[in-house]
């Protein structure tokens, strides 16, 4: 067995549709995952041993510290952060009432999960050997998308996150990286969820 077997993951986002497909395949690559739920989640793959769930509220770090905790439970580092969470609402653009409450949607979605959680993991990496963070953009960001400004702005604010962790941390520390994936789906130009799971796992494990 390779040595990702004594190593966990934190996952955000892995109880939608996408993560649901995702996560398998990152525990049949030897990683425990401890994946944060806002509700009591049942069935596969949530019921494998190799997945822990933790239900909670990111509002209150003492959730945030129990996700730390189960991973030291079951692996000798916290070898990972993933953040698969991708929510999406289209709007009719900046100059259009509700813009500022669509952007506001997509950032208590698409960003501040991720702060709330990094807000913890970064600092117990300073002092437990360093990790990964995986953080999930979009090509929206690099295109123009005119009805889904506030989706684009927010994971437009993931990258910038990116960059920020990377002026604060030495790449030891935290190493840092953002995947910016099509559509997910099974269409012809679209990104598969098995795609997506090895781009992450190529992250968290370069050169293995």
């Amino acid at each position: 067995m390779s040595q990702s077997a004594q190593e966990a993951l934190i996952v955000l986002g892995g109880t939608g549709n996408l993560g649901s497909q995702v996560l398998p395949i990152l525990a049949d690559a030897g990683y425990h995952l401890v994946v944060f739920s806002r509700r009591q989640v049942s069935g596969p793959p949530y019921d494998d041993p190799r997945i822990s769930l933790v239900v909670g509220s990111l509002d209150d770090t003492a959730c945030i510290d129990s996700m730390v905790t189960t991973a030291l439970q079951y692996a000798h580092t916290l070898r990972g952060a993933l953040f698969l969470n991708g929510g999406y609402t289209g709007d009719q653009g900046i100059g259009a009432d509700g813009f500022t409450e669509a952007l506001q949607d997509m950032m208590d979605k698409n960003v501040y999960p991720t702060t709330k959680v990094l807000s913890r993991i970064l600092p117990h990496w300073q002092t437990h050997g360093g990790g990964t963070v995986v953080l999930t953009s979009a090509t929206a960001v690099e295109k123009r998308f005119a009805k889904g400004g506030a989706y684009a702005t927010s994971k437009m604010a993931v990258d910038s996150l990116a960059r920020q962790i990377q002026r604060e941390y030495n790449s030891e520390v935290v190493d840092v990286h953002v995947l910016r994936p099509k559509i997910i789906g099974t269409k012809e130009g679209q990104n598969a969820p098995a795609d997506l799971a090895q781009e992450m796992l190529d992250a968290i494990r370069p050169g293995e």
